[in-house]
């Protein structure tokens, strides 16, 4: 029967047809029937051209050759679970969620149940039914119940404190990176539901999302400026935002044992009582100050350009935010420091708003029932007879405002480039909270209890803390990422159960140059390209 052999020859590797038989005497022998030349000649594919056209000559059918024999079963996501869990063990919460499974006596591993539940809201938000349906689209994820979906918040409720207290420390360990710097800040995170319960979180306030009439949450919530989370507290939903800051600067010290830092906050955390908190705690703050409510002999020095004798350029912060150019004045007042800035771009955006509330105040005079309660935000103002006009003098008293803003500070060690730099930074907690907003979209939330609430809330910061140290890590490597770009590759990170005769394989899609970069950040092996089904233990 003809078959190919090669020789091998110092002058390289040659191509023989030749045919078995045996001789007179019966001794096997071979004759070459066609001598195909020097392997390195052919291309591949014209070799493989050839092995197409005998196969067929000799009766075969080409499709049996080509493979297509062979069938996808089902394909599965393995991107997501191979990087977070590595951070997550990262971060020792594994072994956490282990401890908890043993000391309760739990018939399900809830490490397993949290896993599931923070790639679903990493990879694609939804609700934990959701979150049920979709366990089998990724592979090497243990099968968990829909009631274990549920119970695993109440344990993440009752252990918060413990796992906000190891996510902080694991980081400054990781990262090795120094705390001298703090910013905090509050928003708020509806429900859809207008139902209040007395003793409950839902209740109705005042919301950030513009979520008139919609029961809601308060979380607060301390980041670093590299916007890794120090910790969080979630109050009711009718607290005042400013009534928050005490207990969390006094966390600092009883929970984290926290010293010598400046803690940064917007305006809304400016009064009396925070700031002498502050001070009591040996902490120094920058916040923004109220210049509208300042006696009027300090607004007029501050609003008056030409006390404005220095400038200030914002240092780079990466394509996420411009540079800014700022002109400044100081001054002292009450025991703090007050800086005032203003920038023309500032001032432009300020007329903006002004002219688009005015555009709403003549919608807002043609339906006078929507007036009551909004009238003040449009420069409105009641007259006799229930009859609502344009307040010119409002008007006149915002504009000589435009531009400004002015910040309050008492850091004797950093300089006002310093204080500056710190304040603008501010932005940074709230790119964290358009993270839980949007990208793991937190809110709006379907559960009722307070331990739920309270579980779901502590679900969102682990995953919003391992995305974050998945970005440090990329960037500290010289690849940095964004959130969408992480999303989408991780997507892509594929295997496919494929069926030949018999026999199941897994075959790993191609892995792109960002996949890559992903799985390096974290120092995690890929897949290979293929392997046996009864292999799966061995990789993941």
């Amino acid at each position: 029967m003809p078959s190919i052999i090669i020789d091998k020859k110092p002058s390289g590797d040659y191509i023989r047809i030749v045919e078995s038989y045996r001789d007179q005497d019966g001794k096997p022998r071979t004759k070459t029937l066609y001598s195909l030349g020097r392997v390195d000649s052919f291309s591949p594919e014209s070799l493989k051209r050839m092995g197409q056209r005998l196969y067929e000559l000799g009766g075969g059918n080409l499709k049996d050759l080509l493979g297509e024999q062979v069938s996808e079963e089902g394909r599965y996501n393995y991107g997501f679970l191979l990087v977070y869990r590595k951070i997550l063990h990262y971060y020792g919460l594994d072994r956490i969620f282990q401890r908890i499974t043993k000391k309760k006596k739990l018939t399900f591993s809830l490490t397993e149940v949290v896993l599931l539940l923070l790639i679903e809201r990493l990879n694609d938000p939804c609700s934990k039914l959701g979150s049920f349906f979709h366990q089998e689209e990724y592979l090497g994820l243990a099968q968990v119940s829909l009631q274990h979906l549920y119970r695993s918040l109440d344990y993440l409720a009752d252990h918060s404190q413990l796992i906000q207290q190891t996510i902080f420390q694991t980081g400054r360990d990781l990262f090795n990176q120094k705390l001298d710097v703090v910013f905090y800040d509050v928003t708020t995170f509806y429900f859809e539901s207008e139902i209040e319960q007395e003793g409950a979180l839902r209740q109705k306030g005042f919301s950030k999302d513009g979520k008139i009439g919609s029961t809601q949450v308060v979380f607060a919530m301390l980041i670093d400026r590299y916007k890794q989370p120090i910790g969080y507290k979630l109050y009711s939903g009718d607290l005042w935002e400013g009534y928050t800051y005490t207990e969390m600067v006094e966390s600092l010290k009883k929970e984290y044992q926290i010293e010598n830092i400046v803690l940064v906050a917007d305006r809304g955390m400016l009064n009396t009582d925070n700031l002498q908190v502050t001070v009591d705690k040996g902490y120094e703050f920058i916040m923004g100050e109220r210049l509208k409510v300042l006696p009027k002999p300090i607004q007029a020095r501050l609003i008056d350009l030409d006390n404005y004798h220095h400038q200030w350029m914002s240092s780079s912060v990466g394509s996420e935010r411009e540079p800014v150019k700022v002109r400044y004045t100081v001054l002292e007042y009450n025991e703090r420091k007050i800086i005032a800035t203003y920038s023309e771009k500032r001032a432009e955006k300020d007329r903006q708003e002004r002219e688009e509330k005015l555009r709403k105040a003549e919608l807002l005079l043609k339906n006078p029932t929507q007036l009551k309660k909004k009238a003040h935000h449009y420069y409105l103002k009641n007259t006799e007879g229930e009859k609502y006009v344009v307040d010119t003098e409002k008007i006149k008293r915002s504009e000589k405002y435009d531009g400004f803003l002015a910040i309050a500070y008492h850091a004797k060690g950093l300089s006002h480039e310093q204080v500056l730099d710190h304040y603008h930074h501010l932005y940074q907690i709230e790119h964290s909270f358009r993270t839980f907003k949007g990208y793991l979209e937190t809110r709006p939330m379907f559960h009722w209890t307070n331990k739920r609430i309270q579980g779901h809330i502590c679900l969102c910061y682990i995953a919003y803390s391992m995305l974050n140290h998945l970005q440090l890590r990329l960037t500290k490597q010289g690849t940095p990422l964004t959130e969408q770009t992480i999303r989408t590759h991780l997507s892509k990170m594929q295997v496919s159960l494929v069926k030949q005769a018999d026999q199941y394989f897994y075959l790993r899609s191609k892995t792109s140059e960002i996949s890559q970069q992903l799985l390096q950040a974290v120092a995690e092996k890929n897949l290979p390209d293929l392997f046996h089904k009864d292999q799966i233990i061995k990789y993941l």
